[in-house]
């Protein structure tokens, strides 16, 4: 089976991959897409700690082809795929916080096996092959109309930042929001700032190819050169209700919460490398200010993610927008160095075979 693999010193396109059948409470899902994220390549990078070999990918979409015991999800089911492993018993399950569950796993057994060795899955999930193997608790069944490429990105890129602004932040009609990062995550964040009926949202990336793709998200400002402080003082002198940090980088954090207004909410959404600290004045808290973690939007995915198909379909939220880029497994290195290049919004890997070559909407 075609994998996307790293080896703990390269990163690899192989074909002997093999998937086992799924166990008690688990599924087998045939990935039909999965998209590419800045938290895949943190593994490639060291940033995060990662035992390896791994096959990667972690934000996906595809069809349930076959179930273990104790399974109600019935098969041929589209479904999304999320690292949100979960026990479903816990104090934090049971009030509908599966983020901040401590009670995960990972599976039992090793769902993947190359020349006869266990094969780890990234992030509990293992998108970049043809097939996973996952818990119950991590698909989520969405409507077939949701296109493939559009679909995968709700597992991590949409339920991560609009769920940030949405739920983490909770964005209110008329309030001011910095958006520090116009990545998939960070364009996301802009979007549910939009329909919570932001009244100015500032988005922050050096990249200047982001404007175009964030203004027609929501933003009303733009800016790409001089500083962070620079953009707020001109921006908004008086603060933001709400700043989001969508990109992992300390300093950028400790002048979102300097950036905040009264009352205001900065949000961590970004992922550090492993160990990063954090020092920022103590006192930039004073006036009722927060500053928040965020995992995967602080949602329940099983609540959150169908609500987000349904907006797709209604027109209201825009992820064909996001789609820079779609190609096969093989061209991962093709796909990896545009995104490390600023090239991509999301790209995607098309694990069906109907895209033969790497095929971009816009690359300018």
């Amino acid at each position: 089976m075609e994998a996307v693999l790293w080896t703990g010193a390269r990163l690899e396109f192989v074909e002997d991959i093999e998937v086992r059948p799924p166990g008690t409470g688990e599924v087998t899902v045939r990935v039909d897409a999965a998209g590419l994220c800045h938290s895949d390549l943190k593994a490639v990078d060291g940033h995060i700690d990662q035992a390896a070999p791994v096959v990667l990918g972690h934000e996906a979409c595809g069809v349930v082809v076959d179930r273990g015991p104790g399974v109600s999800i019935g098969v041929g089911r589209k479904v999304i795929l999320s690292p949100l492993r979960s026990c479903g018993s816990c104090r934090a399950c049971r009030a509908g916080n599966p983020t901040r569950c401590r009670s995960e796993t990972k599976a039992p057994t090793p769902a993947f096996r190359r020349r006869g060795a266990p094969v780890e899955q990234f992030a509990r999930v293992g998108a970049f092959a043809r097939r996973t193997v996952v818990h119950e608790r991590q698909v989520v069944p969405i409507p077939d109309a949701v296109p493939d490429a559009a679909a995968a990105l709700l597992g991590c890129a949409v339920v991560t930042g609009f769920g940030a602004a949405w739920e983490r932040a909770a964005v209110c009609p008329g309030e001011s929001v910095l958006v520090v990062g116009a990545g998939g995550i960070g364009l996301n964040v802009v979007q549910a700032a939009r329909i919570a009926g932001a009244r100015q949202i500032l988005v922050y990336d050096r990249n200047p190819r982001k404007e175009n793709v964030a203004r027609r998200l929501g933003a009303t400002d733009f800016r790409a050169t001089g500083s962070l402080d620079e953009a707020v003082r001109d921006s908004a002198p008086e603060g933001f209700d709400a700043a989001f940090e969508c990109v992992g980088r300390p300093e950028l954090l400790a002048s979102a919460v300097d950036a905040l207004a009264a009352g205001g909410r900065a949000v961590m959404v970004g992922l550090p490398p492993a160990g990063t600290p954090l020092t920022f004045q103590m006192r930039a808290l004073a006036q009722d200010k927060a500053l928040l973690g965020c995992r995967m939007g602080s949602v329940d995915p099983h609540r959150f993610i169908p609500g987000l198909a349904d907006r797709y379909l209604r027109r209201e939220l825009d992820i064909d927008a996001l789609v820079t880029a779609v190609a096969p497994l093989r061209e991962v290195h093709a796909l990896v160095a545009a995104l490390r290049a600023g090239r991509l919004e999301r790209g995607v890997f098309d694990l069906t075979g109907a895209t033969p070559d790497l095929r971009t909407r816009s690359l300018s």
